[in-house]
């Protein structure tokens, strides 16, 4: 995936500004072996679609294949399933999974889309969480499976989606079950930071070692897990392990620098917490440490966010895609020194010569940035000649006759770096 200059996302794994102030857990993540074997996939098991051609796989391609993991669920008192996954063909519905045999369960899918959220491209990726009824599961090996709809837009008959990963998770009565534990060291609550943001944990367990300690964070910032919420305990994953986080730390001391220089301009106090792994899988979430103040003497970077992201926001075989956009103000571009756009995009590059780029204002901004047929998030400096105020209007334009060059839900973001 392409960053550019140092890119800022924090982590976090409980989403909600109203999280418990400590979660006693343990997570198990699906694993597939060795690439290519990356994701599974699942097609509407009611297609009366015919495949030809390079689809033919499809006429025999099986479905709700079983998925098995090992769980400890003695002394649960909840549990939860989070996935990453590719939305798949535009409309896909009824995305969802089952435990053991009982019900179809919902995956999460996105927030804030003026219509129906299977109309826009979309990439999950773990930041959300649809409930297992304790019941369901059972001691040792549990048996998950997965589920396709029908298209209920842009239909072709072909409801599809991709599953990178899908993780696990049971909590435990913290006062019942022996766990690691620890507490911050630094940030102390109420403290301040700049263009750095210092971490420090003390951490035990009577378990044994402690294998590893992630830094997390909640704040304002591009949306990393692509559900559709800006500000939240953010995180993604990749193949169940955390990224973009303020750090992991796999050896004592339990600390880290990091490097907030692109944290985006922040209307209301930063909160941080760490995740404290033992060498039995199990793991301790802290006490948030909250009222941490953003405090940049002499610089500072605006988030302009797309205000109009369409439905099918894709191009291919010649065609442009429809206009998505966002509003800068003179004020916006006060004293600006650096630009950026982020966003996330599937099939961002193509495996031939043809012409696939993104434009602004109707011009080439960066041409085959992403990955072919797969999901990327990207970071493509923007010369600030390019801005004008007022509306300024992102396309894409392909004339590969393959797959559709599309960008994701909540769409892109304009981070402009200025001097005070």
């Amino acid at each position: 995936m392409n960053y550019g200059r140092p890119f800022l996302a924090l982590l976090a794994l409980v989403a909600g500004s109203s999280a418990p102030s400590q979660e006693v857990f343990r997570e198990v993540t699906y694993t597939y072996g060795a690439p290519p074997t990356t994701h599974f996939a699942e097609l509407d098991p009611d297609t009366k679609r015919v495949f030809t051609g390079e689809h033919i796989g499809m006429a025999t391609m099986k479905r709700h294949v079983p998925k098995p993991l090992t769980l400890d669920v003695a002394g649960a008192t909840r549990a939860e399933l989070s996935a990453e996954y590719w939305g798949g063909h535009i409309g896909t519905a009824g995305q969802r999974f089952r435990v053991n045999d009982h019900g179809w369960i919902d995956l999460p899918t996105l927030s804030g889309t003026p219509t129906e959220p299977q109309r826009f491209y979309r990439v999950l990726l773990g930041n959300n969480a649809a409930p297992i009824p304790l019941a369901q599961l059972v001691k040792g090996e549990n048996v998950f499976r997965f589920t396709a709809g029908k298209q209920i837009a842009f239909a072709n008959d072909w409801g599809f989606y991709w599953i990178y990963d899908f993780t696990a998770r049971v909590f435990y009565d913290a006062t019942k079950k022996p766990h690691p534990a620890g507490e911050f060291i630094s940030p102390k609550e109420g403290s301040t930071f700049g263009d750095t943001l210092r971490l420090e944990v003390s951490a035990s367990s009577p378990n044994g070692a402690i294998v590893r300690v992630e830094f997390i964070g909640e704040y304002d910032d591009f949306d990393w897990d692509g559900d559709g919420v800006w500000r939240e305990w953010q995180y993604s994953t990749h193949h169940g392990v955390l990224q973009h986080h303020l750090g992991t730390v796999t050896s004592a001391p339990w600390r880290v620098k990091y490097d907030a220089r692109w944290l985006p301009d922040q209307s209301a106090p930063v909160r941080v917490r760490a995740r404290i792994t033992d060498t039995t899988g199990l793991t301790y979430l802290t006490p948030p440490i909250g009222n941490l103040e953003q405090k940049r003497a002499h610089r500072g970077v605006r988030m302009i966010k797309c205000d109009v992201v369409p439905e099918k926001w894709m191009s291919r075989a010649g065609k442009e895609s429809p206009k998505g956009s966002f509003v800068l103000k003179e004020s916006d571009l006060a004293g600006a020194t650096f630009a950026r756009l982020v966003l996330s995009t599937w099939s961002g590059d193509v495996e031939d010569t043809s012409v696939h780029e993104l434009r602004l204002n109707g011009e080439r901004l960066a041409s085959r940035f992403g990955e072919f047929h797969n999901y990327d998030q990207d970071a493509l400096e923007v010369p600030l000649a390019r801005l004008k105020p007022g509306r300024n209007e992102i396309t894409t334009f392909s004339t590969f006759m393959g797959h559709m060059f599309e960008i994701n839900w909540p769409g892109p973001v304009l981070l402009i770096e200025y001097k005070k």
